[in-house]
């Protein structure tokens, strides 16, 4: 058993809310969820970021743009 801020669903609904006022490469993502001031649980590398933002494009709420940032989809 895994607590949901551990599990690929709930970091990507957290991913979801670092995308919602610009697109970001997985770099700029993965910087940001290193911040001490980052409000998840654990740090994820950057293999469960890949997985997560996978997921929110294979559910259609993501996609990438030129210069390989990820954009959430309106």
């Amino acid at each position: 058993h895994i607590r949901f801020a551990d599990s690929l669903v709930g970091l990507a609904g957290y991913v979801r809310t670092l995308l919602a006022d610009a697109p970001r490469t997985l770099d700029e993502l993965l910087a940001q969820l290193e911040r001490p001031d980052s409000l998840l649980p654990s740090r994820p590398d950057m293999g469960e970021l890949a997985l997560a933002v996978t997921l929110l494009y294979a559910i259609g709420a993501a996609r990438l743009t030129d210069g390989d940032r990820v954009e959430l989809v309106a």
